[in-house]
C-alpha cells in the first residue's frame, strides 16, 4: 500500500495552486485510505481571507511571506518542507506579464529562498512553474515555424505585442520572464550540485486562465475581452454603454491574438503535466540526451543531472512550441487545441 505523500505548493491560493490542490485532494475521495496526497498551501498572509472557502476542505494553509518571512514563518515552512516529497513553486509578487522590474526582482527572491530551503530539507522533487514568455522573443520571427521552439533553444525573454497600445495593459513580459529564467537557471545549478537528493523539473507553462479556462475567452495580447470593451466604450462619443462595440481588429492585432491563443494550456493538460512531473525519472548523472533521443551538449540543454525542462502548452495547431520532449518525458500527449 502506498503511503500519503506531502505536496507543498507556494502561491497555493492563486489560480494555478487552487486548481492543482483541488485535483490532488479530490483523488482522496475516490480511493481507500490512506489518501494519496496531503497538500500544504503556502500563501502570503495578506491573501488569506477567512471568509473565502479553501480549494478543498482537507487543504492545509501555511501563512508565509516568502520575500520577508518572520522567524516563526521560516520555522513553519522548514518544518513543512522537512516532511515533504514534492515542492511546487507558483509564487510570484506579480504573476502577470506586466510585472515591473522591482516586482520581478522580489519574485526571484521567492524562488531563491524556497529552492535553497528545499535543498536543506532534502525535498525529493521541486517543480517550477516557469513561463513560455521566457521564449516570447520568437513570436514574430518568420524563421521559426510550427514546433520549432525547443526547450533547449536560446532564451528570448519577453512577448511584445505588435500593437503598442496593448503594452500598457498587458506589458511586454520582459521583467516577468527574466525572473522565470533566473529561477530556471538556479534550478539547473542546484540540480547539478544536489541531484542525488533533490531534483528539479521545470515546466514552461502556457496560458491557463482562471476557472473553466475556455479557449473562447482568449484574446489579443492576453487582455480579457472586457478590457477591449472598456477601450471601445471610452472612445465612444455616446454616453450609453449599450452602444459600445469591440474595436475593429487590425492585422497586427490578429497576429498577436493568434500567438496568445497558441500559448493556451488547458486545465486537463495543466493537471496532467504537473502530476506527471512529480514522478518523472530525472537523471542523477549528467545527460546529453535531448529531443527525440538526439544528443545535445549546449549550455541550454534541458535534460541533465538533477534537472529536466520541458514546454508545457496544449497541442494548439501551428504553435511554435515543440512538445516532443513533453510527450516523451512526461508521458502526456495533449489532445486539446485552442485553434480547433
Amino acid at each position: 500500500m502506498m503511503s500519503t505523500r506531502t505536496v507543498v505548493i507556494t502561491g497555493g491560493l492563486g489560480n494555478l495552486g487552487t486548481k492543482l490542490c483541488r485535483h490532488l485532494l479530490r483523488q482522496a475521495n475516490n480511493c481507500s485510505s490512506p489518501p494519496p496526497y496531503r497538500v500544504i498551501l503556502v500563501e502570503h498572509p495578506a491573501f488569506i481571507d477567512s471568509n473565502r472557502p479553501l480549494p478543498h476542505d482537507d487543504a492545509i494553509v501555511l501563512p508565509c511571506d516568502l520575500g520577508n518571512p518572520s522567524e516563526c514563518q521560516r520555522a513553519s515552512l522548514a518544518d513543512a518542507l522537512s516532511g515533504a516529497d514534492v515542492l511546487v513553486h507558483f509564487s510570484a509578487v506579480n504573476p502577470y506579464p506586466n510585472a515591473t522590474w522591482s516586482e520581478s526582482a522580489q519574485t526571484m527572491d521567492h524562488a531563491f529562498y524556497v529552492f535553497q530551503l528545499a535543498i536543506v530539507c532534502k525535498v525529493r522533487r521541486v517543480i517550477l512553474a516557469s513561463s513560455n514568455h521566457v521564449m516570447g522573443g520568437y513570436k514574430d520571427d518568420p524563421a521559426y515555424g510550427p514546433s520549432s521552439i525547443f526547450p533547449h533553444s536560446d532564451p528570448r525573454v519577453g512577448t511584445v505585442p505588435l500593437n503598442p497600445n496593448l503594452i500598457a495593459s498587458s506589458g511586454d513580459g520582459r521583467a516577468y520572464a527574466a525572473a522565470k529564467l533566473a529561477a530556471e537557471r538556479l534550478a539547473m545549478t542546484l540540480g547539478e550540485l544536489h541531484g542525488e537528493t533533490t531534483t528539479f523539473v521545470v515546466l514552461r507553462i502556457g496560458w491557463c486562465q482562471p476557472g473553466p479556462n475556455s479557449p473562447t475567452t482568449l484574446s489579443a495580447a492576453g487582455s480579457p475581452p472586457e478590457y477591449l470593451l472598456d477601450v471601445a466604450s471610452s472612445s465612444s462619443s455616446s454616453s450609453s454603454s449599450s452602444s459600445a462595440v469591440f474595436p475593429e481588429q487590425s492585422e497586427d492585432d490578429a497576429r498577436d491574438e493568434a500567438w496568445y491563443k497558441r500559448m493556451w494550456l488547458s486545465n486537463r493538460d495543466f493537471l496532467s503535466y504537473f502530476e506527471a512531473a512529480m514522478d518523472l525519472d530525472v537523471p542523477t548523472k549528467d545527460s546529453s540526451v535531448g529531443e527525440g533521443g538526439t544528443t545535445t551538449t549546449g549550455v541550454h540543454r534541458n535534460v541533465r543531472r538533477g534537472f529536466v525542462l520541458v514546454n508545457a502548452m496544449s497541442r494548439n495547431r501551428d504553435a511554435k512550441w515543440n512538445l516532443d520532449d513533453t510527450e516523451k518525458l512526461l508521458g502526456v500527449v495533449s489532445t486539446d487545441d485552442s485553434m480547433a
